[in-house]
């Protein structure tokens, strides 16, 4: 199946070429400077690591050097789609904090608990680099899963961009995690399918971003700036979950 692995790394690779293309076609980029970003370093990740595979131990260094920087990267494109369509919660502080907050310190106990217990085939680092790319797809899931409730439930109106960007990284965290937790459960049983899901997912997740990219952002939509018209719908906001809890505590 040796075809089907190099199908999906090019097919990744123009997809991403695609994206980055239309970002700068319709200046995306300017509205979503962190998801540009993240392309950008993943497809020069791609390029990077294909030109090391003849050398083993530039490769590896190569991947173990860039991957804190994606698991970076990934969580601040996912926020900044998460705020710009939910700006006017910036507004109430406690929610500003606490939310990077959470994450952070998912993020940090999960490389220190690797880094103070390492299995015997990694390194203390190594291990806490998986132990963090493995917390960060859960920590985006429960991102994208707080966002699409809270778009839901306070009747917040679609964006195209916001809304496919996070579907995208919801997406590939999700067939990441299910290979992990395949390979976990199953040993090498369901190695294709261990071995194959998060690449998979990446693919899906790719053309949920094209299908995002290949829009203009709305002229009203460009600014990610606070105004007054965030202060009303936050109250507007609050009212309707004061309403729901009231009607549910009855």
């Amino acid at each position: 199946m040796q075809w089907l692995v190099w199908f999906i790394v090019w097919s990744c690779v123009v997809l991403e070429v695609a994206i980055v293309a239309f970002l700068l076609r319709w200046r995306v980029w300017n509205s979503f400077p962190a998801y540009f970003g993240y392309v950008v370093f993943v497809l020069l990740k791609a390029v990077v690591l294909f030109a090391t595979l003849p050398h083993p131990q530039t490769y590896f260094l190569a991947y173990w050097l860039t991957a804190p920087v994606e698991i970076l990267l990934t969580i601040l494109a996912t926020l900044e789609s998460f705020w710009r369509q939910l700006r006017s919660f910036r507004l109430l502080r406690w929610f500003r904090y606490a939310l990077p907050a959470a994450i952070s310190t998912a993020l940090a106990y999960a490389a220190w608990q690797g880094y103070r217990f390492p299995p015997v085939q990694a390194t203390p680092a190594q291990a806490a680099i998986i132990n963090a790319t493995v917390a960060a797809h859960y920590v985006i899931l429960a991102v994208a899963l707080l966002f699409f409730v809270l778009v839901a439930f306070l009747h917040v109106s679609w964006r195209i961009h916001e809304h496919r960007f996070v579907l995208g990284f919801a997406v590939a965290s999700l067939a990441a995690s299910f290979g992990g937790s395949i390979r976990a459960v199953f040993g090498s049983h369901f190695e294709f399918v261990s071995r194959e899901a998060q690449p998979l997912g990446y693919l899906v997740a790719l053309f949920i971003w094209l299908s995002g990219a290949v829009h203009p952002v709305p002229a009203q939509q460009g600014s990610a700036q606070l105004s007054v018209e965030n202060v009303d719908d936050l109250k507007f906001h609050l009212r309707n979950v004061r309403s729901f809890v009231r009607n549910n505590v009855r």
